[in-house]
């Protein structure tokens, strides 16, 4: 009885069988010396890492944020055409908002990243009455790509400061977490008394 098998089970066979003794007899047809392609490609594969993050957890108006973004190349080898890609920055009340100064285009993009290289960019944005009256926080949404090894490899970070500080100036009482808000007579009490 002769049962022919496809030649990728063949090959998974002889691959999972390779360091069992053989028999004597037995003729074997050795696995090919290179890996195919794909194998290759995922083995060798750099890695690239985003940190982003904000100077300041805590901005009220008028406070410039400085917004920075460390790219790394942590693998062995040299990864190519590197663009670091401002995806958005948003306020709580969904406004699409613009860095107050940024990078020039040339410097988002590193024609080439050593292995263990690093590079450094800022972004700046000066905090306004306008995102202040949403509250909430800023989201700004960095990516990084590069290619390596004829494969294209990204990361992402995002950056967060909260807008719930209360300005010098601000005309209005807040309440403190786990108080409630004083009125303006209970306000008034206190101040003469």
């Amino acid at each position: 009885m002769n049962i022919r098998r496809s030649r990728p089970f063949l090959k998974l066979m002889r691959a999972t069988h390779k360091d069992t003794p053989r028999a004597p007899r037995a003729i074997v047809q050795e696995l090919p010396s290179r890996r195919s392609a794909l194998l290759a490609r995922k083995k060798n594969a750099g890695h690239i890492s985003l940190v982003y993050g904000a100077d300041r957890p805590v901005a009220i108006p008028g406070d410039t944020v400085i917004f920075t973004a460390w790219v790394t190349n942590d693998s062995t080898s040299h990864l190519r055409d590197v663009n670091l890609i401002p995806r958005s920055f948003t306020n709580e009340g969904m406004e699409m908002l613009r860095y107050t100064s940024e990078p020039v285009e040339r410097d988002l993009r590193i024609k080439l990243l050593a292995p263990g290289q690093s590079v450094m960019r800022s972004f700046s944005y000066l905090v306004t009455d306008s995102d202040h009256l949403h509250g909430g926080s800023l989201v700004s949404a960095m990516q990084v790509s590069a290619s390596c090894r004829r494969e294209v490899i990204t990361d992402e970070h995002d950056a967060i400061v909260s807008l719930s500080g209360t300005r010098r100036d601000w005309p209005f009482e807040t309440a403190r977490a786990g108080q409630p808000r004083r009125g303006p007579k209970a306000a008034d009490a206190s101040v003469r008394a």
